[in-house]
């Protein structure tokens, strides 16, 4: 890309006084012809470094919205990684606090038991009498 220091402006000689048109005389439309043909050398340049800023502008555009949408995408997965992090946090919470009802449970369960077992033992074992038999009862006395 050019500078606008490295173009250097043609002279452009005055523009002519005579009118353009098609009943004017030979003289004045090579005036013209030399005025516009000294015009558009002149401009060329500058439509050429014109041409380029478009164009890198357009690129520069077309980056911006490339990152721009890059950007959001980054967003979008950075608040579902959030959500989900913060969905399997109560998830686990949940299961944790589950786990320990399901162990409360199992615990209060096992302790009746044992005290139904304990319970029903004694109750068995309070009528029942040891006796001896008689062959330990002569060897006793």
């Amino acid at each position: 890309m050019q500078s606008s220091a490295s173009v250097k402006p043609t002279q452009v000689p005055p523009r002519p006084s005579c009118s353009d048109s098609v009943f004017s005389s030979a003289n004045c439309q090579d005036r013209w012809r030399l005025y516009n043909q000294a015009a558009h050398q002149a401009t060329a340049p500058l439509q050429k470094q014109i041409e380029d800023l478009t164009k890198l502008a357009t690129d520069q555009r077309a980056q911006i919205k490339e990152l721009s949408d890059q950007i959001q995408i980054d967003s979008i997965a950075a608040l579902q990684a959030k959500v989900d992090s913060a969905t399997a946090l109560k998830a686990k919470d949940v299961v944790r606090k589950e786990s320990l009802r399901q162990g409360a449970g199992i615990g209060m369960g096992a302790a009746l038991l044992l005290f139904a077992v304990i319970f029903g033992i004694r109750r068995l074992t309070r009528k029942l009498t040891v006796t001896k038999k008689p062959q330990a009862r002569a060897a006793a006395a």
